[in-house]
């Protein structure tokens, strides 16, 4: 069982982060100050520390730990909830950021990928001897030739498996303009971009009825998130936009997009994920005034097309293969599942926005040729994976 060193001086936080770490199946081990976190550490050699920041500065912490313990991984849980300072523990060393509500989903995500972090372990091998201390022979030295090969044979067998079989038909559904370019939901409609029309389009899920409209006269819209109570677009030319929720999603503020091919969104609750289509990454940003990129990471796809977050995992809708693509959210350039989509392997439709509901996928496409038929929406029922596995 996985073992959680708990700082935190508060006893409500404390027994909040508590519960909400032993539902995710862990053992906690608590001090209300640093001298005992590192105490804990030295008896217990816990899996990572979870270190709750209210007033209290963490750099200390992360000194002390990075002399008795450099490769323990930390998680700061921020209350009140700063862009600035989430940012500023980054850099100093932290894993990872999560802030208020820390319930259990909340923190599920930093805490398995903390927990699967491990620091790199050195064995000393003694030359001209094998692990029984008998000398190598040209036969010994064949078997471990034998060995290197049926290894790499095996995981280039892994490699190149066969994608996960493609989930049911799609449920699809014709929209009344040309050409989407985003999609987002805001945990009740659908919302999806035209950039020809420069209109912003929500619609209900059951039947994609439109609900409500809104035009940007000074905006070009792509791809769209939901955000810390904003709507984010990215839109043209190069600029990202933060809209209030009110009735005209009146534009608060806009940064100039420092990967200016912005193609998706999707925000994972503390961080807003970006895709570049020109460069081929995937950015991880702080929703700073900047939108400062706190990590970038090769897109292991062929073309990105669209983004989403399912709660745990990070999703991209890959143009080139025509498939969902599963990452790892610590590491995006790890794939964790392949899903082929029969709707977009017959052809005539391009790919331009990806959103989950909570249940279900969605995705937004536009018709080819572009402008002369309607684009089109669907449902994909794509099996989520249990939590724990």
């Amino acid at each position: 069982m996985p073992i959680v060193a708990l700082l935190c001086r508060a006893d409500k936080d404390r027994e909040d982060l508590k519960l909400a770490v032993e539902e995710h199946g862990s053992s906690v081990l608590w001090a209300a100050d640093v001298p005992g976190i590192i105490e804990i550490v030295r008896q217990s050699r816990p899996n990572l520390v979870l270190a709750v920041e209210s007033g209290d500065d963490r750099s200390s912490l992360l000194a002390e730990l990075s002399r008795e313990a450099p490769l323990l991984p930390v998680v700061v849980a921020l209350k009140p909830r700063s862009a600035a300072r989430a940012l500023e523990l980054l850099r100093l060393g932290t894993f990872e950021v999560v802030a208020a509500p820390w319930t259990p989903e909340n923190l599920e995500a930093a805490l398995s990928k903390a927990a699967r972090s491990k620091g790199t372990e050195f064995e000393v091998v003694r030359p001209g001897r094998g692990a029984a201390g008998a000398e190598k022979t040209p036969f010994g030295y064949f078997l471990a030739v034998l060995a290197v090969m049926a290894v790499a044979g095996a995981y280039l067998a892994v490699r190149s498996s066969p994608k996960a079989p493609p989930p049911a038909a799609a449920s699809e559904w014709a929209l009344p303009y040309n050409h989407p370019a985003g999609l987002a939901f805001d945990g009740e409609l659908l919302w999806v971009s035209d950039w020809f029309s420069q209109t912003i389009y929500a619609h209900e899920t059951s039947a994609l009825r439109v609900i409500r409209t809104v035009h940007f006269p000074a905006e070009v819209p792509g791809a769209l998130a939901f955000a810390a109570d904003a709507l984010w677009t990215a839109a043209g030319p190069r600029s990202l936009v933060k809209h209030m929720l009110d009735e005209r999603l009146s534009a608060l503020s806009r940064v100039d997009d420092s990967a200016p091919q912005t193609i998706g969104m999707a925000y994972d609750g503390l961080y807003l994920w970006t895709c570049d289509s020109k460069e081929g990454r995937l950015h991880k940003r702080i929703l700073d005034d900047r939108l400062s990129i706190a990590s970038s990471y090769r897109y292991p796809g062929v073309k990105p097309a669209a983004l989403a977050y399912d709660g745990r995992s990070l999703w991209s809708l890959d143009a080139g293969n025509r498939e969902l693509v599963e990452h790892d959210i610590s590491n995006p350039e790890k794939i964790l599942r392949r899903i082929v989509l029969a709707e977009y392997r017959r052809g005539g439709l391009k790919p331009t926005g990806l959103a989950f509901d909570g249940k279900r996928f969605w995705s937004a496409a536009e018709q080819l040729p572009k402008g002369e038929q309607g684009g089109r929406i669907f449902s994909h029922p794509v099996a989520i994976r249990p939590k724990g596995t």
